[in-house]
């Protein structure tokens, strides 16, 4: 009797359990959609002054990655944000500039896997030559895959200087090993 009631228990707790992790999956891609489509709303059309009212000033984003191949459209914090965090969301890594500057380098992490913050889980499936867009400052970048390579994880990316404005794209592809995506900004 006492083992039916415990496996009761620990079938109700599952399946509480599955559905808080489901719901809190669904209503967060939901907000990052909001945030997504607030951001191209303000940054277009700035005399609509309350389209955030219900946005934290902390949840606005600094610029857009878009990856049409893999259905991608995220936004990204500046480096200083509390939330430009790998396990949070897209993360903006140190030393990296912006798309307007010259030469830039602008490199983004995230999760691969499973998880709900594992927005790069199929940065595998890149190949050269697709596309890869970002949004800045009312600009729109748009970037062409040059290379794809694994590197050793060893917490630090060495990426060489160059001439042309840069975005690099990483995940882990493996325990062991690093995916490595450098695209270029195509010439107008």
């Amino acid at each position: 009797m006492k083992k039916r009631i415990i496996s009761k228990f620990i079938l109700v707790i599952a399946i509480l359990l599955f559905t808080t992790y489901y719901l809190y999956s669904f209503y967060k891609i939901k907000y990052d959609n909001k945030l997504v489509e607030n951001y191209f709303i303000t940054k277009v059309n700035v005399k609509n002054k309350d389209i955030n009212e219900n946005i934290k000033q902390t949840d606005n984003y600094l610029g857009i990655l878009e990856i049409p191949k893999l259905e991608i459209k995220k936004g990204f914090y500046d480096i200083s944000n509390k939330l430009n965090k790998v396990n949070k969301n897209i993360q903006v890594l140190k030393g990296s500039t912006m798309p307007d500057q010259e030469n830039n380098i602008l490199v983004i992490a995230s999760h691969s896997g499973n998880g709900i913050n594992a927005y790069f889980k199929n940065l595998h499936k890149l190949a050269i030559n697709d596309d890869i867009n970002i949004y800045y400052q009312n600009n729109l970048y748009e970037y062409e895959v040059k290379e794809i390579y694994n590197v050793s994880k060893t917490g630090q990316i060495n990426i060489p200087k160059q001439n042309e404005k840069t975005l690099v794209l990483t995940t882990c592809k493996n325990k062991k090993q690093q995916l490595i995506v450098i695209a270029h900004l195509k010439k107008l």
